[in-house]
């Protein structure tokens, strides 16, 4: 046996290298014992073989997203059709191809992003809701107050008060007016036509909740009452679709109560001259249920389809995000020349009416009046003010009460108004102009905010010795090792540096630079 030993120099350090060379001797002889040991044999050189194909042919799970990512950039830009979509194709492929890293990143993490849904798909009942429970007091559904001595006769879920918004509850009703006999064998119906991994409670006059999953199903509010009426029941169902009040249209600070009663709740109520006590009762085992059905499978079992369209869902959530004009300080915000001017520019050819119905319904003079004197703008708010009998139908009442409506609406200014009259009753034009605007105001909060932000953050540093860079994470991302989103946040603060310079803030990443 040969050895040989040499000295490779490589970023300034020393580092000494062994090798050895094998002589040939004589090949060692293999002894056949029975069939058995050739087949055994045939067995684990083919499952080496095997691994040793997957090991050098099968290419990692970046190189199939890149391969997939790049083929989808590649078809939008062969894609045939006419030239409109064409040109929207290879616009969407520009866009797609100037995010590439970011988008794959992104998909390399849906694995641990699918991890933590698992987990919490995993959680069962009780550990999902207890942060969010409310004591009852008296026997009654009424949730005991700080500071005040009461007798606790069950608890109350606020869903609004948990952290998460995939749980919700199905409310069967059956009518009281049944016999007890009749109220119970419509209960079990319901119950065997339900998949087994549910929640169940029996309430205090005989009807069901059904705790199940959400998975996305877009209902159109928190408490969606009598989506289903029948001779028997009626069936409602809640969840948490907005954690806050929606005042106007629009979001608040202010949390909205949305309250279940929970199993093992008592209340009293009075029965034929008789105070009796009733209560509500779990049918299964609802405290470890896990893994819980989705609304829609259930909903889809009864052929009750209360989804929102994802039009109108979007509608929502850009109303809730843009049109909330309501500051920090819980005053309203003052609305732009630009939008101010749009705003009086959109108020023709609209039906006026004396008396305040909701805005969505009808134009009253009151709500034009309020919104024109929210517009700080003296000529703007002077040019609105003309235009309303110049452009506009008004009625014969709100003709004669032109003047009255017109003192009310300067005590109670609010220039936002206008927005949402614009968004019901000249849809085209709120859509066209007034909505992209919404959408610059909010961006130019936001910007405002991050500044503010900016300032107050204190600059993190950074350890250039640890030679942990973001390939390191795409690796880690993509061998599935991050367990939930803190594992991802911490190795970030190993990455990412912020320092507010003397003319802009500067964001920065760690990296380093090949040694050849």
């Amino acid at each position: 046996m040969a050895t040989e030993e040499f000295s490779k120099d490589k970023s300034n350090q020393q580092t000494n290298v062994k090798c050895e060379t094998l002589e040939k001797g004589p090949k060692r002889k293999y002894t056949r014992k029975s069939k058995t040991d050739d087949k055994a044999k045939a067995m684990i050189d083919q499952m080496i073989n095997e691994q040793t194909n997957e090991q050098t042919i099968e290419p990692s799970k970046r190189d199939i997203i890149e391969e997939k990512y790049d083929q989808h950039i590649s078809d939008l830009i062969n894609s045939e059709g006419d030239l409109e979509t064409r040109i929207v194709n290879q616009q969407i492929a520009y866009k797609l191809e100037k995010t590439r890293d970011e988008n794959i990143f992104l998909e390399i993490l849906k694995p641990v992003l699918e991890l933590y849904i698992q987990e919490q798909d995993s959680k069962t009942i009780i550990e999902r809701v207890k942060d969010a429970m409310i004591n009852t007091v008296n026997y009654t559904k009424i949730g005991q107050q700080e500071g005040k001595k009461q007798q606790i006769t069950g608890k109350l879920i606020d869903l609004s008060l948990m952290s998460e918004d995939n749980l919700c509850v199905i409310d069967i009703d059956i009518h009281k007016d049944k016999p007890i006999e009749e109220i119970d064998k419509i209960r079990q119906n319901l119950i065997d036509s339900l998949p087994p991994n549910v929640g169940l409670v029996k309430t205090a006059h005989g009807g069901l909740h059904i705790y199940c999953n959400r998975n996305n199903y877009r209902l159109p509010s928190n408490r969606n009452v009598k989506v289903a009426i029948t001779d028997s029941y009626d069936i409602d169902v809640f969840a948490q679709m907005t954690k806050y009040k929606i005042d106007n249209g629009q979001e608040t600070k202010e949390i909205v109560q949305n309250r279940v009663v929970a199993p093992n709740t008592a209340i009293r109520e009075t029965k034929n001259n008789q105070r009796v006590t009733l209560k509500y009762e779990a049918v299964n085992d609802w405290e470890n249920a896990s893994h819980l059905a989705s609304l829609r499978e259930i909903l889809d079992k009864w052929n009750i389809d209360i989804e929102m369209s994802y039009k109108d869902y979007a509608q929502q959530l850009h109303d809730r995000k843009y049109g909330i004009q309501i500051n920090d300080e819980g005053t309203i915000e003052q609305m732009s020349d630009e939008l101010a001017q749009a705003c009086v520019d959109g108020l023709k050819n609209l039906d006026i009416h004396n008396y305040p119905q909701p805005i969505n319904m009808e134009v009253s003079l009151l709500s034009i009046f309020c919104g024109l004197y929210g517009i700080t703008n003296e000529s703007i708010r002077a040019e609105g003010m003309n235009n309303i009998r110049q452009f506009n139908k008004l009625s014969a009442n709100a003709d004669k009460n032109y003047g009255q409506s017109a003192s009310n609406g300067e005590r109670k200014p609010n220039p936002w108004i206008l927005t949402k009259i614009l968004r019901y009753h000249n849809k085209d034009y709120y859509e066209q102009i007034i909505k992209p605007l919404l959408k610059k105001n909010y961006e130019a909060k936001k910007k405002e905010k991050q500044i503010l932000i900016n300032q107050t953050l204190i600059p993190n540093k950074i350890d250039l010795q640890d030679g942990f860079t973001l390939l390191d994470m795409q690796e880690k991302a993509a061998n599935g090792e991050y367990e939930n989103e803190e594992q991802i946040v911490m190795d970030l603060t190993r990455l990412l540096v912020y320092y507010e310079g003397e003319t802009e803030d500067i964001y920065a990443i760690k990296g380093y630079d090949a040694i050849c």
